[in-house]
């Protein structure tokens, strides 16, 4: 959580404070007790009220679960994201991941394991990316990771080969961690969010339908 909001609320509060504590010492020569007193009081408030608001900040961009950011603040950062891209005619990539067999893990294990299932997953995923790369969780069992800057098709292919290894690597009560990713090309594959989504959900699928089809073959 960030402090932006106690530091300024606590200057902004302490420079006021100051400059009406000079004002009066100006006119009247003194300084009365209780602007000295003021001090302790109002401090601490601000800092309090400033940590409020980070705090309101903080939730309204990250999943309370996992601590990574939601889909509220990707929505956000996908405008800025698009400029700048557009800015330097750069490429980007959107990655939607769907944990495999998710249900079979809260059915038999339970949700407070499920969340656990989640929270690894969501640190490999974090691993597994560039520190430019946003990881999102996009709802339920669903993350989002969105990678500017991506410049040829193999940047991606080695971020996803990174993905699958870093979870095949963990087992979860006898469970093998896998998702299904689907991706999505800027501006090759659509120049808004929506479109990028459509087009990484379909791919997701086709991955995941391909993957029951391997399991069921043997």
């Amino acid at each position: 959580m960030k402090y932006k909001g106690r530091i300024i609320t606590f200057l902004l509060v302490f420079f006021i404070n100051l400059l009406y504590t000079a004002f009066y010492f100006l006119r009247d020569g003194y300084i009365d007790l209780i602007e000295y007193i003021g001090y302790p009081i109002l401090l601490p408030l601000a800092w309090w009220f400033g940590k409020q608001y980070d705090k309101a900040k903080y939730y309204s961009e990250k999943d309370p679960l996992t601590g990574i950011y939601n889909r509220r603040y990707v929505e956000a950062a996908f405008t800025t994201i698009k400029s700048r891209l557009e800015q330097t005619s750069q490429s980007g990539a959107v990655l939607l991941l769907d944990v495999n067999d998710f249900k079979l893990v809260n059915d038999h294990l339970g949700h407070k394991m499920g969340d656990e299932y989640l929270l690894l997953i969501t640190n490999q995923l974090k691993r597994s990316v560039r520190k430019t790369d946003i990881v999102a969780r996009w709802g339920g069992d669903e993350f989002l990771i969105l990678s500017p800057d991506i410049q040829i098709k193999e940047d991606l292919d080695q971020m996803l080969e990174r993905i699958h290894q870093n979870l095949k690597q963990l087992s979860f009560n006898d469970v093998k961690i896998s998702v299904s990713i689907g991706t999505a090309l800027y501006p090759k594959h659509g120049k808004c969010l929506d479109d990028l989504l459509k087009v990484a959900d379909k791919n997701m699928y086709h991955f995941k339908s391909q993957k029951k089809l391997r399991d069921t073959l043997g």
